[in-house]
């Protein structure tokens, strides 16, 4: 699958890419997540609606990363803000690799949810975590039982 992204200058990770067509990989690549949640990762978002992933993949300041939980402090690339909009960014936990595929990949899609709706509901009023919940399912990923 290959996408269409601008890359602001203010990515400095892979400030050397233009605004040609990449592969879904190589945008996945840019972000030097695990192994095993980019294969996760990559399964939902081909399954997300085409106007959803592009929503994201498009967007310059939409960060993915993760991290392994310790006793240590963790730090963070965080999304930064475009004019009149907040940065987005999914942090993923590795432990997720001790979970079951179902319930991984609806995490991945219920935090991709949360990014697409900008951890807003789809409309006034709507509780975020019940929408996000709902797009995941809509999507192919239902929260696993």
């Amino acid at each position: 699958m290959w996408i269409s992204h601008p890359i602001a200058p203010e990515r400095p990770y892979n400030a050397d890419v233009s605004a040609v067509p990449i592969s879904l990989d190589d945008w996945l690549s840019a972000f030097g997540l695990d192994p095993f949640l980019v294969d996760h990762i990559s399964v939902v978002l081909a399954a997300l609606p085409h106007h959803v992933r592009e929503d994201l993949v498009s967007d310059p300041s939409f960060v993915l990363g993760d991290y392994e939980p310790s006793h240590e402090p963790a730090y963070f690339r965080v999304a930064r803000p475009g004019v009149r909009r907040p940065g987005r960014s999914v942090i993923l936990k590795r432990t997720l690799r001790r979970r079951p595929e179902p319930f991984v990949r609806w995490v991945i899609a219920h935090e991709l949810a949360h990014a697409h709706l900008r951890n807003g509901g789809r409309h006034p009023g709507e509780d975020p975590e019940h929408a996000a919940d709902s797009l995941a399912a809509d999507w192919g990923f239902p929260r696993p039982g």
